[in-house]
């Protein structure tokens, strides 16, 4: 099984859609890929996450009628293995997420794909996940 990792900055919006939106994509085409992602903040406390998904990512997820386990667990750092592990890596922002990928990680900085999906303020709710959707699908 190949490993897709999906990086931002605190790990409860972005990502965990890109991530629970790939995997049961993934399934039902019978791709040997499964995605997982970390935030890159090295201390995602701070950002205070409501929990395992952000209230717009699960809104998000539930009208796309998509549940997965992983949603379950709390949002994570990621940590200087990861990126070795994976076979691909996913940023979301070129400008927001090159300096800390570059900083932290920098063996893995070279094979990083940056996909420019703004954050809130930068995009509504609705613009950003229906971008981070058709992202997922190609």
């Amino acid at each position: 099984m190949n490993t897709l990792l999906f990086l931002c900055t605190g790990n409860d919006d972005r990502r965990r859609f890109c991530e629970t939106y790939f995997n049961p994509l993934a399934e039902q085409r019978a791709l040997t890929w499964r995605a997982d992602s970390r935030g890159l903040a090295p201390d995602i406390t701070v950002f205070r996450n409501p929990g395992p998904l952000s209230p717009h990512t699960r809104q998000a997820l539930n009208r796309l009628s998509v549940t997965d386990k992983a949603t379950l667990r709390d949002p994570l750092s990621a940590q200087p293995h990861d990126g070795a592990q994976a076979q691909r890596v996913i940023a979301l922002s070129r400008s927001e997420h090159q300096p800390m990928v570059e900083h932290y990680f920098p063996a893995d900085a070279a094979r990083v794909e940056y996909w420019e999906v703004g954050d809130l303020p930068v995009a509504s709710p609705d613009v950003a996940l229906e971008h981070r959707a058709c992202a997922v699908q190609k």
